[in-house]
C-alpha cells in the first residue's frame, strides 16, 4: 500500500509539472457552503448545527457567528459541525447564527441558519380533593404530563390541620388515613411537580374530613292526657334535638352523636302544649345505636353493647326499640331528686348519675311522684303561681313543702292517697321478671354528699326459686317466686333478729302496770326478737345500679320473757305486725368495675370482720373495725389480735381472708367515694357458718399520724361526729341540721392539754351557747416511728382523782378536708374500769370501730339556723309559696315510714 500511494503522488507532481510548463490560466473557483435554514433548540439544551461546503480546492476553512437573538454558547466554530447551546429564556425567541468559509485563495462563502430557542413548558397537573369520613383511609390521585419534556418528582405536603401520616408523599398518589374528628374538619395538602428542566407546578386544595354519625332513636310514651302532641327535646353529647308526640303521647325522637362519643347518657323531657310550666322528665343514662347505623367495631356500638351487658339492656336487633322509655311522674320525680342531689344541675353523664342515684331517698321520690300527679292533674292542684315549671318546685325544698300541706289541707291524705295509686299502676311501676331481678341485692340508705352508705342486708336469689337474706347476726331462708310482677318472698320462719325496743305503754300490749313494774327493777328497754314470715316486693324505679322497691313485710314481734325480783314473770304474747318501707337495693349484678384490685391493696387497711376484742373476760366479740396489715404475697396480718392471714382476690373482686383457725371473711366493695370506700363484710367460722355481718367504711391509711397531725382546737371550735350524720336526712345540701340538738356532739382539745365533751345547751339555734360542764385531759403515746395514740381521759377514778377510769383512745388513719372543715378519719376504743384498782374492759358499744370528725366553730349552729317562719298559704289559686333563706328538710308525710312502738 504504502508503494501505490507514493506512485500515485509521483504522477500527480508530473501532472502538475507539465501543466505548469505548459503556462494554464485556469481561475480559482468561490467556495460554497450550505446550513439548514432554521433549527429548534429548547432552551438551556445543547445541540450541533453541521455546514456543508464545498471548494476547487479542498482547501476552506470554517467561522461560525452569532448576528443576533439570545446569547447562544457556541463550541467548536471552527468546524463544520458547531456546537450549540441555548440560554434560559422567559418565552420563544430567535438567534441567527453566520457559518462563513474561506478558501486558500481567501474566497469566503456564508450561510444564516436561524436558532429557534422554545421556552420550557411547565408541566400540568390536576389533581381532585375533596372530602372523606373520618377514620377512613384516603387517596389522592393527580394526573401530571409535561408537553415538552417528562415529570421528573412528585413532592405532596400537608400543609394545614391535624397531622396526618402521608404515605406516597413522592409519588402521583398520596394515601393517609382520615384522623378522628368531631365536626367538619379541613385538611390542606399541596403538590409539587418538577419537569426535566427543574421547573415545577404547585397544586393546592383542601380535604373535608366529615365525622361519623351514630343514629339513636328514642321511642316511648307520655302518660297522661295533658301530653297530647307535647314537644319533646332531648339532649345528648351537648346537642339538642326535638320532635312533637302525636295525640296520645307516643313520640320517636332521633338524635346523633359523633361514633367515637363515650357520653351516651341522654337527659328528655317533654313539655305540655296546653299547660305552661307542666313538664316531665326522664334520664336515659346510656342509648343503643340504631341498628341500620352502627357501624361495625366502632367504639360507640362497642360502648353501647357494653353498656348493655352491664345494664341488662339487649343490644338492637333490626326491628327493636332498645331505647323505649317512658316519661311519666316516677321519672319526673326521680329526675328532681336526682338534680337536687347534684347540687342543683342535671348531670351530663354516667359517672355523676349513678354517683347521686345512691343519694335519692326512696320516701322523697314515690312522695314527689304523688306531687307531679296532683300537679298533672291541676285544678286547684296546679302549679303555684311564681312557679316557672314543676322542676322548679321540686327542687325548692321550701315550695315543695308548702305545697305538700296546702294540698293536704286542701284534702287529707291525698298524698297517701295518690301515693297508692302510684303503686298500683304497672305503667308507673315496671313490673319485675327474670331477667331484671338481680341475682342479690344489698340494702342501702340515701347517703348525704361527701359520705357513703353505712348498714343494710343482704338479699339472694337462686334461680332455684330458693334465698337468703344475710342480716348482721345470721341469715333468713326463704321461697321466692314472682307474681305479677312482684317478688313474693316466703320465709322460713326460724331466725329471728334481735332488737332493744324502750318501755312504753302498748309495747306488746303492756300495760301501765306492768310497765311500772320494769321501770322498779331498772328495766328501760326490753329484749325483743323480731321473726319475719312473708314479704312482698314491688319494683318503684329499675335504675342503673340501684333499684327502688316497696317492701312490704309481716311477721311476729316478741318480747324475751322477764322476770323480775319476786319471781313475776312478764310475758306478754308475740304480736303481728306489718311493715311497709321504700327501699334502696344495690344490684349486684352491675357493679361493674366497683371491684379490689390486688396491687391497691398492699398496705395498712381498715375493714370490719367478727372477733373477740378485750382480755379474756372483759371484752365481746362483734362486728368490729380492724387493721389489716396486707402483702402483696397474699399473707397479711390482723393488727388488733395479732392475727396472721392469707387472702385472695375472686374474680368478681371479691376479698377473701382466711384466719389460721380456718374462720374467714368475705368483703365485697359495694361503692366508692375519693379514697373512702362501702363495703359488705361477712364473717364465717371454720365450718363456714356464718356468723356475722355488715355494710360499712373501709379504707386505705393514707400515712396520716398524730405526731405531725394538730388535732388541738381554737377556743371558739371543737371536732364534730359525722360518722351517724352519714345519712342525707341530716343534711340540707351541705348545712349539716341541727335536728333538735342530736346531731350535736364532739370533742375539744385545747391545746394545754386539757378540753371538753361537747353535747350540751341551754338553749337552740339560733341562740345557740355551747356549755362546758364535762371537762377532760388528753395526750399522745408513741407507739412506734410512725403511729402514735391520743389518749382522751373521760372520767377520773372515785378512789383516786389521779387515776383514769374511763378513756377512749385514737389512732389517726387519714386526714382530709370535709363538707364543714377539715376531716380526720380516726379508729376509737373506748376502755373503762370501776375503779382503779380494778382491771380495765371494752366499753359495750365502743368497741374497736371507725369515727369521722370535722373540725367547726360553735357559730356555725346559729349562723345556719332556721330564723324564717313560712306560713301555708291557700288553694284558692293554685298553691302560692315563701322560699326560706335558711336550710329546712324536705316534708316526707307517709305514716307507713314511722318508727314502730319503742324506737
Amino acid at each position: 500500500m504504502k508503494n501505490k500511494i507514493l506512485y500515485n503522488l509521483s504522477l500527480s507532481i508530473i501532472a502538475c509539472a507539465v501543466l505548469a510548463g505548459c503556462g494554464s490560466d485556469d481561475k480559482d473557483e468561490v467556495p460554497t457552503v450550505s446550513v439548514a435554514s432554521a433549527v429548534s433548540l429548547k432552551e438551556s439544551r445543547t445541540t450541533t448545527i453541521a455546514a456543508t461546503a464545498d471548494d476547487d480546492d479542498d482547501t476552506i476553512t470554517y467561522s461560525w457567528t452569532q448576528l443576533s437573538g439570545p446569547t447562544l454558547t457556541l463550541t467548536n466554530t471552527t468546524t463544520a459541525t458547531v456546537g450549540v447551546t441555548a440560554p434560559a429564556v422567559s418565552a420563544d425567541a430567535a438567534a441567527v447564527l453566520r457559518i462563513t468559509v474561506t478558501d486558500k485563495g481567501n474566497q469566503t462563502a456564508s450561510a444564516d441558519v436561524t436558532v429557534n430557542v422554545a421556552n420550557n413548558q411547565f408541566p400540568t397537573v390536576t389533581a381532585t380533593f375533596g372530602s372523606a369520613a373520618e377514620k377512613s383511609s384516603v387517596s389522592l390521585a393527580a394526573t401530571a404530563a409535561d408537553a415538552d419534556g417528562s415529570v421528573t418528582t412528585y413532592n405532596w405536603v400537608q400543609t394545614s390541620g391535624d397531622p396526618v401520616t402521608l404515605t406516597g408523599a413522592d409519588t402521583a398518589t398520596l394515601s393517609f388515613t382520615a384522623p378522628s374528628v368531631t365536626e367538619d374538619t379541613p385538611l390542606g395538602f399541596s403538590l409539587t411537580v418538577t419537569d426535566d428542566d427543574e421547573e415545577a407546578t404547585l397544586v393546592e386544595g383542601v380535604v373535608t374530613i366529615t365525622p361519623v354519625k351514630t343514629s339513636f332513636t328514642v321511642t316511648g310514651t307520655v302518660s297522661e292526657a295533658a301530653f297530647a302532641n307535647a314537644t319533646i327535646r332531648g339532649v345528648l353529647a351537648g346537642q339538642t334535638f326535638t320532635a312533637t308526640a302525636d295525640a296520645t303521647g307516643a313520640f320517636s325522637l332521633p338524635m346523633q352523636a359523633d361514633d367515637d362519643e363515650t357520653n351516651l347518657f341522654a337527659d328528655i323531657r317533654a313539655s305540655s302544649v296546653t299547660t305552661t310550666g307542666l313538664q316531665y322528665y326522664k334520664f336515659v343514662p346510656s342509648l343503643t345505636a340504631d341498628a341500620t347505623q352502627a357501624v361495625a367495631g366502632s367504639l360507640t356500638t362497642r360502648l353501647s353493647s357494653a353498656v348493655a351487658a352491664l345494664f341488662d339492656v339487649r343490644p338492637m336487633a333490626e326491628g327493636d326499640s332498645p331505647n323505649t322509655v317512658s316519661i311519666n311522674a316516677v321519672s319526673t320525680a326521680l329526675y328532681s331528686l336526682i338534680v337536687a342531689a347534684n347540687g342543683g344541675t342535671a348531670p351530663t353523664n354516667l359517672d355523676s348519675f349513678t354517683l347521686v342515684e345512691k343519694s335519692v331517698s326512696p320516701d322523697e321520690l314515690i312522695e314527689a311522684a304523688a306531687v307531679v300527679k296532683l300537679i298533672t292533674q291541676g285544678g286547684v292542684f296546679a302549679l303555684p303561681e311564681g312557679v316557672t315549671n314543676v322542676l322548679e318546685l321540686l327542687t325548692n325544698t321550701q315550695a315543695y313543702n308548702d305545697y305538700v300541706a296546702a294540698a293536704e289541707a286542701q284534702d287529707p291524705n291525698i298524698i297517701t292517697d295518690t301515693i297508692d295509686e302510684i303503686i298500683a299502676d304497672p305503667e308507673l311501676t315496671p313490673p319485675v321478671d327474670a331477667t331484671s331481678l338481680a341475682s342479690a341485692y344489698f340494702e342501702i340508705y340515701p347517703a348525704a354528699t361527701g359520705f357513703l352508705s353505712r348498714g343494710g342486708n343482704k338479699f339472694n336469689f337462686n334461680s332455684d326459686g330458693t334465698g337468703s337474706e344475710v342480716f348482721n347476726s345470721g341469715i333468713h331462708q326463704f321461697e321466692w317466686t314472682l307474681t305479677e310482677g312482684k317478688v313474693d318472698i316466703t320465709y322460713s320462719g326460724e331466725t329471728s333478729t334481735t332488737y332493744f325496743p324502750t318501755v312504753v305503754v302498748g309495747l306488746f300490749g303492756l300495760t301501765q302496770e306492768q310497765v311500772n313494774q320494769l321501770y322498779d327493777a331498772r328495766y328501760f328497754q326490753v329484749e325483743a326478737k323480731q321473726t319475719p314470715l312473708t314479704a312482698s316486693l314491688t319494683r318503684i324505679i329499675q335504675g342503673e345500679k340501684t333499684d327502688t322497691y316497696r317492701v312490704v313485710e309481716t311477721g311476729t314481734r316478741a318480747m324475751v320473757p322477764v322476770t323480775l325480783p319476786g319471781g313475776v314473770v312478764i310475758a306478754p304474747d308475740p304480736v303481728s305486725y306489718e311493715s311497709t318501707e321504700d327501699q334502696l337495693l344495690r344490684n349486684a349484678d352491675k357493679l361493674g368495675d366497683v371491684k379490689f384490685v390486688a396491687e391497691d391493696l398492699d398496705g395498712e387497711w381498715l375493714f370490719e370482720h367478727y372477733y373477740y376484742a378485750g382480755e379474756e373476760g372483759f371484752g365481746y366479740s362483734d362486728m368490729f373495725a380492724d387493721i389489716f396489715d396486707i402483702n402483696p404475697d397474699g399473707t397479711g396480718v390482723a393488727l388488733e389480735n395479732d392475727k396472721p392471714f392469707t387472702w385472695e382476690l375472686d374474680d368478681k373482686g371479691l376479698f377473701v381472708v382466711t384466719f389460721e383457725d380456718g374462720s374467714y371473711s368475705e368483703i365485697m366493695k359495694l361503692d366508692q367515694l375519693g379514697t373512702d370506700i362501702q363495703v359488705f363484710s361477712a364473717s364465717y367460722d371454720a365450718e363456714g357458718t356464718l356468723i356475722a355481718a355488715d355494710a360499712d367504711y373501709a379504707l386505705k391509711l393514707d400515712g396520716s399520724d398524730f405526731s405531725s397531725f394538730d388535732q388541738s382546737n381554737p377556743e371558739d371550735m371543737y371536732w364534730q361526729t359525722t360518722i351517724n350524720q352519714w345519712i342525707k336526712s341530716a343534711w340540707d345540701e351541705d348545712t349539716l341540721l341541727w335536728d333538735d340538738g342530736f346531731a350535736y356532739f364532739g370533742w375539744q382539745f385545747l391545746e394545754d392539754g386539757t378540753g371538753y365533751q361537747m353535747g350540751s345547751s341551754m338553749t337552740s339555734p339560733p341562740d345557740f351557747e355551747p356549755v362546758f360542764n364535762t371537762s377532760l385531759s388528753w395526750d399522745e403515746e408513741v407507739i412506734s416511728e410512725d403511729e402514735s395514740i391520743m389518749s382522751i381521759n373521760r372520767r377520773m377514778c372515785p378512789d383516786d382523782q389521779t387515776q383514769v377510769c374511763t378513756q377512749r383512745q385514737w389512732r389517726l388513719l387519714k386526714s382530709t378536708d370535709g363538707i364543714l372543715g377539715s376531716r380526720i378519719y380516726v379508729f376509737e376504743v373506748q376502755d373503762q374500769r370501776f375503779d382503779s384498782t380494778s382491771p380495765w374492759y371494752i366499753t359495750t358499744g365502743i368497741g374497736p370501730r371507725l369515727n369521722i370528725y370535722e373540725e367547726i366553730t360553735f357559730d356555725y349552729w346559729n349562723e345556719t339556723a332556721i330564723t324564717e317562719e313560712v306560713a301555708v298559704s291557700g288553694l284558692a289559686k293554685g298553691i302560692s309559696f315563701t322560699s326560706s333563706k335558711k336550710s329546712i328538710a324536705r316534708t316526707v308525710l307517709e305514716p307507713n315510714q314511722k318508727p314502730q312502738l319503742g324506737l
